[in-house]
């Protein structure tokens, strides 16, 4: 991502070339994980649902380069499906939360739950939530992938000129 800013100043075309390319690949990558995990949240409100343990519940909180925190709930849990024990981890289908308040409520809204259902996929146990469904981030994905897309197209078509 480092590369696309800056080869759109040089005076080299293959670099800017290049640049643009790894970019929309980038923004592909990005559009494609949107729609997956979009498809795999709205079909989440149909799996099978267990009784689970909670083991633990915390906040895990991570830096980017930028400065900024991001939080997630830390939540581990235990439940059985056809004999086999698995580990629960997600509270739902989308990434951390910007705001620790946000994630500190999920933690004990999990916390509170008794019992504690989790939701799993039947084809693989191991992809499990606690709060199924669609979550404002899978839309950001999309967006994200789609602008990652376009905007370099029409820069490199000369639609748009940025110099």
């Amino acid at each position: 991502m480092c590369v696309a800013p800056a080869a759109m100043f040089t005076n080299n075309a293959f670099l800017d070339s290049i640049a643009w390319v790894m970019l929309i690949i980038l923004g592909v990558f990005i559009f494609i994980t949107g729609i997956v995990t979009r498809k795999e949240a709205i079909d989440s409100h149909n799996w099978p649902k267990v009784e689970a343990k909670l083991l633990r519940a915390s906040l895990k909180s991570t830096s980017s380069g930028s400065g900024g925190r991001s939080y997630t709930p830390d939540i581990k849990c235990k439940f059985i499906v056809g004999g086999s024990e698995f580990k629960g981890t997600e509270y739902d289908l989308s990434a951390g939360y910007g705001s620790k308040a946000k994630a500190e409520d999920k933690i004990n809204l999990v916390k509170q739950m008794n019992p504690l259902f989790i939701h799993y996929k039947p084809s693989a146990p191991e992809i499990n939530v606690i709060n199924p469904g669609i979550h404002f981030t899978h839309y950001i994905r999309i967006i994200i992938g789609i602008v990652t897309v376009i905007f370099p197209l029409l820069i490199w078509s000369g639609i748009i000129e940025l110099r």
